[in-house]
């Protein structure tokens, strides 16, 4: 089916049932904001054993993983979810293409992103800070993945917490494009990712399931340097260490290259600049670059874990 219609069908059919209908008061279809996550969640005493979670990285849907994940484990599991800053569930209601858009179409996420928690006094929650983030406890899935959109029985209908946290989009590279050019872009997408995660901790949830967030051509964040942004926060902060079980990176298209595509724009610039200066350019060499998946398989490795593990970091003021 068409995006149009399958929103049609959440917005008119679907997400009524939940609220109104046969399924009223089994799920509790609310969010709650935090504004600054690492200001306003104070958390327990770190443990005293603290030691790094377990890492997977892994190709398919990220909230049907998420969704088995909490079967196996028996508990709920969040997943970290880009998310648009100024509009509940970005352009959801048309064709437009990005996770959190097609999440929406087969979820009840674009009604919790706009229900405030009854506990609360906020009356919106958009537009979202720069390191704020909404966390949505019961999110109900009643679709399979956009690739189809397969309905759901409602004996199949299952519900997760997401966190929806804005990326930083586009950010300004160095010339190769690997690299944040500006420091102060860096420490705030390291500390969109604290932020995200200090929110899974707060609400007690052990194990967490992360997509491409950040990645692809809607963000262009470069990949190695993002996985590496991960890796550092999941094992030097402080506040983190010894409180996760399992993180899950897990890519709904294992070909994505977004390395390729900040290469294809910055090609598509030079291009652009050579062109109004009269300066013939030989063309680009071809060359193959390591997938997303490919990035975030050797910084996760667990043998790479523990080799950086074995080195004292001396950022945090903490030695392993």
């Amino acid at each position: 089916p068409k995006p149009l219609k399958v929103a049609s069908e959440a917005r008119r059919y679907y997400i009524p049932q939940i609220t109104d209908g046969d399924y009223k008061g089994k799920w509790q279809p609310y969010s709650y904001i935090y504004y600054q996550p690492l200001v306003q969640l104070s958390l327990l005493e770190r443990p005293r054993s603290p030691s790094p979670p377990q890492f997977f990285v892994s190709t398919g849907d990220p909230v049907d993983y998420a969704l088995n994940c909490a079967a196996q484990h028996q508990c709920p599991v969040p997943f970290i979810c880009v998310a648009n800053d100024k509009r509940p569930g970005g352009d959801w209601e048309t064709a437009a293409m990005g996770y959190e858009e097609s999440l929406c179409r087969r979820s009840t996420l674009s009604l919790n992103l706009i229900t405030p928690g009854r506990s609360t006094a906020v009356a919106q929650h958009y537009p979202i800070p720069i390191c704020g983030a909404i966390l949505s406890n019961d999110v109900v899935v009643f679709r399979g993945p956009h690739d189809k959109y397969e309905t759901l029985h409602p004996s199949s209908w299952r519900a997760l917490p997401v966190v929806s946290m804005p990326p930083m989009r586009w950010p300004r590279l160095t010339p190769d494009g690997t690299k944040y050019s500006f420091a102060n872009e860096r420490e705030m997408v390291k500390d969109k990712l604290r932020a995200a995660l200090r929110i899974c901790v707060y609400a007690d949830f052990a194990n967490v399931v992360i997509g491409d967030f950040g990645l692809g051509n809607l963000s262009r964040n470069p990949p190695q340097e993002l996985a590496e942004l991960w890796r550092e926060v999941l094992l030097y902060d402080p506040d983190l260490r010894g409180r996760l079980r399992s993180v899950s990176f897990v890519f709904e298209d294992e070909r994505q290259c977004t390395h390729q595509l900040i290469l294809d724009e910055i090609a598509k610039k030079s291009k652009s600049s050579s062109s109004s200066s009269s300066v013939n350019l030989p063309p680009p060499t071809p060359s193959i670059h390591p997938t997303d998946y490919q990035i975030f398989s050797g910084v996760f490795d667990i043998n790479e874990v523990h080799r950086v593990l074995s080195q004292p970091d001396s950022r945090y003021g903490l030695n392993n």
